[in-house]
C-alpha cells in the first residue's frame, strides 16, 4: 500500500476511534446521515467507488419496518442481491460493511427509538 493511502487510512481510523470514543456510553439510534457516513468510506479504495451501494441501503432504511427482525432480514436480502450484481467488481468487502451498518441501524433504531432529527421526520 502506498504511503499516502496508508497515512489516509490511519488518519481515518484515528478519527473513527475518536468519534466512537466520544459516543461511548450514549447508545442511541443512528440517523440516516450517520449510517451513510459510516458506510461510504469503505467504498473509497474498492471497485465500488460510486455511492450507489450505500445510497441503496440508506433508501431501504428510510422505509418503515414492522420490527427489528424484519429490518435486519431486509438488510440481509439486500446483501444477497448486491453480491449477485456487484461482487465480481471487487465489492464484497464494501457490501459486507454496508450490511453490517444496516443491521446496526436496525438494532439501534428498534432498541432506542427513532433518532431525533431537528426539522426532519424519523424514517
Amino acid at each position: 500500500m502506498p504511503a499516502a493511502k496508508r497515512l489516509a487510512a490511519m488518519a481515518f481510523a484515528a478519527a473513527l476511534c475518536a468519534l466512537l470514543g466520544a459516543c461511548a456510553g450514549s447508545q442511541r439510534a443512528l440517523t440516516l446521515e450517520e449510517f451513510y457516513g459510516f458506510c461510504w468510506p469503505e467504498q473509497i479504495d474498492s471497485g465500488c467507488w460510486d455511492d450507489g451501494l450505500c445510497q441503496d441501503y440508506k433508501d431501504y432504511l428510510a422505509q418503515e419496518h414492522a420490527s427489528k427482525e424484519e429490518c435486519i432480514k431486509g438488510c440481509n436480502e439486500m446483501q444477497t442481491e448486491k453480491w449477485r450484481v456487484d461482487a465480481m467488481r471487487g465489492c464484497s468487502t464494501t457490501i459486507n460493511n454496508a450490511t453490517d451498518w444496516c443491521e446496526k441501524y436496525c438494532r439501534l433504531y428498534f432498541d432506542y427509538g427513532p433518532p431525533s432529527q431537528k426539522g426532519q421526520p424519523a424514517p
